[in-house]
């Protein structure tokens, strides 16, 4: 068994005093990633918004916080990440695509449309994950994003999902060793099936969105990340795991931020 966790939209700002609806982002990152590290995973995975504005800062000390892990870490671009700002921060190293991880293979794509809050993977992404999947011997493979491909039934995020969800879709059916889409963004959980392909979603480590809600709203739920196990029979045991964090200072009645 290969036990990952994933951890998402942690939305760090450039300096210390940055807050998100009131939330000190960089607090809540710490105080999750110490329960993570009590997991003791053997990967982790970082599905996106890792900085809350672009910015050096951030990135900085989002990797100063990840190189405190003995486990690899691996990340993907959610819609305020800039890569090659995160690249940098990194010491050059790349965004990575794929993971090798014996009989699996995680698949790490990029649905950012710059400056914008919606998804699209886009010809190009699609015809990498294609040769990906057409080249692979694995048995099973994951994919992970950082935008919804389906909707969650919140009216306000539905509009940024994965454009071209049709098209990847299409594609996913033709490989029967694509097990599960893991992904960031709606700040909430969500669970469904598309066929026998599982469909997941994780908490954000700072706020969460209310669940179910025609317009913008927050929800006084706690931060959280989710475990991921992979066994060798290629089923997947995964479930989220919260983490109570006294007086976060939550805005609850915000409207929205950029």
């Amino acid at each position: 068994m290969i036990k990952i966790v994933q951890v998402t939209d942690p939305h760090i700002g450039a300096t210390a005093d940055y807050r998100l609806a009131g939330v000190d982002t960089r607090r809540t990152f710490h105080e999750v990633m110490e329960q993570v590290r009590t997991e003791e995973p053997e990967v982790l995975l970082m599905t996106g918004d890792n900085a809350a504005d672009y910015s050096e800062g951030a990135y900085e000390h989002f990797f100063a916080v990840m190189q405190t892990f003995e486990q690899p870490h691996y990340w993907i671009p959610g819609n305020h990440d800039k890569v090659s700002a995160a690249e940098s921060a990194a010491g050059g190293k790349p965004f990575q695509r794929t993971l090798d991880l014996g009989d699996w293979l995680i698949v790490m794509l990029d649905s950012v449309i710059p400056r914008s809050p919606n998804g699209e993977l886009g010809s190009e992404e699609l015809n990498t994950l294609e040769n990906v999947l057409e080249q692979s011997e694995h048995s099973n493979v994951i994919i992970c994003l950082h935008h919804h491909p389906v909707n969650i039934n919140c009216t306000w995020l539905d509009t940024q999902r994965v454009a071209d969800a049709d098209e990847f879709f299409e594609l996913v059916d033709r490989f029967p060793s694509v097990k599960a889409i893991f992904w960031g963004h709606i700040h909430q959980e969500f669970n469904s099936r598309h066929g026998e392909v599982l469909l997941h979603s994780c908490p954000s480590t700072c706020i969460q969105f209310l669940t179910d809600s025609d317009e913008f709203a927050l929800d006084s739920r706690s931060p959280g990340y989710r475990v991921i196990e992979l066994n060798d029979d290629g089923s997947i045991n995964t479930y989220v795991r919260r983490v109570e964090i006294p007086d976060m200072g939550i805005d609850i009645g915000c409207l929205g931020y950029e």
